[in-house]
C-alpha cells in the first residue's frame, strides 16, 4: 500500500473553503433556489435559511458550529450534573 502525504494519506474529508462538498453544493442549491422565490414572490425567508444553514455548517477542525451547539446543549441540559457545597472546615 503507498502512503501518501497529503492530506492525511488521502483519507480526509474534502473541503471546499470553510464547508465540505455536500454542505457547500445545498448553499449554493439554496441560493439558487432563493434568488427563484425572490424574483418571483418577493420573499426574502429562504435567503434567510440558506444564511442561517450556511453558519451553520461552517467547519473548522472537524467539528461545524451546529455540532458545537449540539454538544453544548447536551451537556448543560439533557446531561446529570452533580453539585457538592462543604463548610470550610470539612
Amino acid at each position: 500500500m503507498k502512503t501518501y502525504y497529503y492530506p492525511e494519506n488521502l483519507r480526509a474529508s474534502v473541503k471546499l473553503w470553510f464547508w465540505s462538498i455536500r454542505d457547500f453544493i445545498i448553499i449554493c442549491a439554496g441560493i439558487v433556489l432563493s434568488v427563484i422565490v425572490l424574483v418571483n414572490l418577493w420573499n426574502i425567508l429562504p435567503f434567510a435559511w440558506t444564511g442561517c444553514f450556511a453558519f451553520l455548517t461552517i467547519r473548522t477542525d472537524d467539528m461545524a458550529i451546529i455540532d458545537y451547539l449540539i454538544n453544548a446543549f447536551r451537556f448543560f441540559v439533557l446531561a446529570d450534573q452533580k453539585f457538592e457545597c462543604r463548610a470550610k472546615g470539612e
